[in-house]
């Protein structure tokens, strides 16, 4: 990890076209594509939220109180992760609470792993409300490529929004 991941990708996309593997209209036609700029600005749109603290902010807001209980913990931070992944990358989301998650797990006496699991699938369920995640704009982009409608922004909540409340209860009674 000694070279960030967006420099590897930008070294290899050059080199593919300086052997000639790719010619160089091809090798910046990715950048051209809307679902690639989404996808780049969500990137900006959460690296922004990290830096200002709002989402760190807003992690630290909900879970003021002082009489959680363990369930109580899970469910606050799925419904916070997903609602936040619903905007804001996955692993963006993840990495932004982890560490909200282990102070509170310390704070009330959890073992960290017992909020971090429930974090990861609260991120991916949230991930399922809108088409703010790289799959659900992959694939609107390819249907409108093939001369279809795309997903306007909240298509897929119908589905994702009963899919984070049912998975938040399932994790915090059986799981």
């Amino acid at each position: 990890e000694w070279l960030r991941m967006d420099l590897v990708a930008l070294a290899v996309l050059c080199l593919l076209a300086l052997t000639g593997l790719v010619s160089a209209k091809e090798a910046i036609a990715g950048f051209s594509n809307h679902a690639v700029v989404t996808i780049w600005a969500m990137f900006v749109l959460g690296e922004g939220l990290t830096r200002t603290g709002i989402a760190d902010f807003i992690g630290r807001k909900v879970l003021s109180g002082s009489h959680y209980g363990e369930v109580r913990l899970v469910v606050v931070f799925m419904i916070v992760a997903g609602g936040l992944s619903g905007f804001m990358n996955n692993i963006g989301v993840a990495a932004l609470m982890m560490p909200v998650a282990v102070d509170v797990a310390r704070r009330f006496g959890v073992t960290p792993s017992r909020l971090l699991i429930p974090l990861a699938y609260g991120t991916l369920l949230g991930g399922l409300i809108t088409i703010m995640t790289t799959p659900n704009l992959l694939v609107s982009s390819a249907l409108q490529d093939a001369g279809f409608d795309g997903f306007r922004f909240f298509d897929f909540a119908p589905i994702g929004l009963p899919a984070l409340v049912i998975g938040t209860a399932f994790v915090a009674i059986v799981g």
